[in-house]
């Protein structure tokens, strides 16, 4: 279970606070970061808002033993660099 929190935006894309509890129940803070090519990917029309696209991103790398620990910051290239298919798992979490 996560939230972003704190929206940040500029001109490169949009970045984020990312709450989670630990293993033992304590909350975790870090931050995660979305460039506008990369929500470009996912959402080519616009149509899905950049949070929903950054929270697919985390729920995927959240899955996956290539993210654990889970880097902070956490860019949302990182998934479309480390797994070959994630621009496919990704697409199919936000729909």
């Amino acid at each position: 279970m996560f939230e972003l929190v704190e929206e940040l935006e500029d001109a490169t894309g949009c970045s984020w606070t990312l709450q989670r509890l630990d293993a033992e129940g304590r909350l975790e803070r870090s931050r995660i970061r979305l460039g506008w090519a990369d929500y470009g990917v996912w959402s080519p029309d616009g149509g899905v808002t950049p949070v929903r696209v950054a929270e697919a991103v985390i729920a995927f790398a959240l899955d996956r033993p290539e993210f654990d620990p889970l880097p902070d910051p956490f860019d949302a290239a990182m998934a479309r660099r480390r797994v070959p298919d994630a621009d496919d798992r990704i697409g199919r979490l936000i729909r």
